[in-house]
């Protein structure tokens, strides 16, 4: 399967219709509900049914594309799902993964929105195509393929008080004037498009008609749109984001989630609106851990978004899908910026927002020598004459930056995704897992029998997940429930025991071997007398909203 390729909706949809049919018993096809333009908005399940169903084993949920132009994320939920679905029955990681857990893949939240980045003729929107927070179309100027030749660029107007001079470093390139230069030549920089209600005069940005933001949607201290921008009318307002709300509340076995963004190269994880201080310490040392470990794999650092990526210093973001996630029901949310140009260019070490506000020109250099050696000849398409039919003779060019700055060159995707891979199935290895040590029967004498269960959580996170699931309630503790055979009784003990949570071992995460102890807390143990004939079946169910439930039975 090519993985340096972009995928249409209507490749994806046979994309996962074939797995399906050939992956009858490790793959599901639904969909999470239909979308604003009332495209299907696709899920994968992905366990082997045979070793029992998706909702008995403990889960991991990644979501890619829910910004219609970040089509990066939609090719790399492909890799994970081939990686897993090609891999069973031959990798050790990915069979014993299907066997047992599940994993809910959304590869395209927003199949309206990247309908418009990926069409022949495309148009760049944030996220859905709802007209929104006014049905009018603003006035100013609007994002549009002017020329029709599949690319939004720039538009250069020389202006003698433009803020843009032609590079001293490399010509193709634009520099910024300085602020005290009055001699040279200085030009006006605008995104491609059309000028809406156009005077003579004014060239001013458009509010954007389809101006929602979906991951300023989510329920987590949501704000009206005077103080979040994008936000929707209200929690929940948009179908995409109210299907992903409604699945993740009713499959409380999620624990760990992931959803893919683009760009520049980092995990980024809870808070966006609070200080680490804030979160429970115990979580944030497993977020850290977790994070860390995605470095390893990644290349990627792991930061909060609190403390290293904000749009405005005064100013923080709301509604984001992973803060409710983490804070509404206790789940380890991650959001992967995939890609990352300047780092690839050799920037290194930089603060990730600032940058574009300030860096030197330098940079623009390395990026440009980078791309003239990696990417194809039209990622910076030198400028050409236009006639534009509102503001008259002019030229395109620039950077194509769908496919450098918010997306890999096509060559480069697959390689993007395979490197992001191997962390998804990581963090998946660190699901609770409950697991049964012991059953037993053992004859008392007079039909009697003692019962003894031992269960232990065999997983890296507890079953409860995390300290924030504990406080929310957003789990069950462990239980346990008989189910007697005709004419059996229960002498001693409860049919339905709770047993509590257990720790896993993202409880015991000192590194110091000299002062090192294992408790077991990661097991429970309960007994039961019964009366019965020899041979009657004891029906048992161990049940753990995160871990898993098991089904079995003891023989008298």
């Amino acid at each position: 399967m090519n993985f340096n390729h972009y995928f249409t909706n209507d490749e994806l949809t046979a994309i996962l219709s074939g797995w399906a049919a050939y992956y009858p018993s490790l793959v599901v096809l639904s969909s999470l509900g239909k979308s604003h333009e009332g495209r299907e908005i696709p899920l994968l399940t992905l366990t082997n049914q045979a070793t029992g169903p998706d909702t008995d084993k403990p889960a991991i949920w990644i979501d890619a594309n829910i910004h219609a132009t970040e089509v990066a994320g939609t090719t790399t939920a492909l890799h994970i799902a081939h990686t897993l679905l090609s891999g069973y029955g031959t990798d050790s990681r990915c069979t014993r993964l299907l066997d047992t857990c599940a994993v809910y893949l959304a590869p395209r939240l927003n199949p309206d929105g990247a309908e418009l980045a990926l069409a022949a003729l495309p148009k760049y929107i944030r996220s859905g195509t709802r007209p929104y927070p006014f049905d009018d179309k603003a006035d100013g100027l609007h994002a549009e393929d002017m020329d029709g030749d599949g690319r939004i660029l720039q538009m250069r107007i020389p202006d003698p008080n433009g803020d843009w001079k032609v590079s001293g470093l490399d010509p193709k390139l634009m520099e910024k004037r300085g602020p005290d230069e009055q001699e040279g030549s200085f030009y006006r920089l605008f995104e491609e498009g059309r000028i809406e209600n156009y005077d003579g005069v004014q060239v001013r940005e458009a509010r954007p008609r389809q101006g929602l933001d979906f991951n300023r949607n989510f329920p987590f201290e949501w704000q009206p749109e005077n103080e979040q921008t994008g936000a929707g009318p209200y929690p929940t307002s948009e179908v995409e984001i109210r299907a992903v709300v409604d699945f993740i509340s009713r499959h409380p076995n999620i624990n760990i989630a992931i959803t893919y963004h683009t760009f520049s190269g980092v995990i980024l994880r809870p808070f966006s609106t609070r200080p680490d201080d804030k979160m429970d310490v115990n979580d944030l040392w497993v977020y850290e851990l977790m994070g860390e470990r995605g470095k390893e794999i990644t290349g990627y650092k792991c930061i909060s978004v609190y403390h290293g990526f904000r749009y405005h210093p005064n100013e923080v973001t709301t509604g984001a899908f992973d803060d409710w996630a983490y804070d509404h029901l206790g789940i380890f949310a991650f959001t992967i910026e995939l890609w990352d140009l300047p780092g690839r260019a050799g920037i290194a070490d930089r603060d990730f927002i600032p940058w574009f506000r300030k860096h030197p020109h330098e940079d623009d250099v390395k990026i440009l020598r980078w791309l003239e050696a990696n990417a194809p000849a039209d990622a910076l398409v030198g400028w050409y004459a236009y006639n534009h039919p509102q503001l008259g003779p002019l030229e395109l060019g620039g950077l194509n930056r769908m496919y450098t700055f918010r997306n890999p060159p096509h060559a480069l995707m697959g390689e993007e995704a395979e490197k992001n891979t191997p962390y998804a199935l990581a963090l998946a290895d660190m699901l609770p897992r409950l697991t049964l040590r012991e059953l037993t029967a053992t004859p008392l004498g007079d039909r009697r029998y003692r019962l003894r269960l031992v269960v232990e959580n065999s997983g890296f996170l507890a079953t409860n997940t995390s300290g924030q699931g504990q406080k929310r309630n957003a789990a069950r503790p462990v239980r346990v429930e008989l189910t007697l055979a005709a004419g059996a009784a229960l002498l001693t003990g409860q049919w339905r025991t709770e047993l509590g949570h257990l720790q896993g071992r993202s409880n015991k995460l000192d590194v110091t071997a000299h002062y090192g102890s294992s408790p077991t807390d990661n097991r429970a143990w309960t007994e039961w007398v019964v009366q019965g004939q020899p041979g009657d079946e004891i029906g048992v169910a161990l049940l753990s909203d995160r871990a898993g439930n098991i089904r079995t039975s003891v023989t008298l």
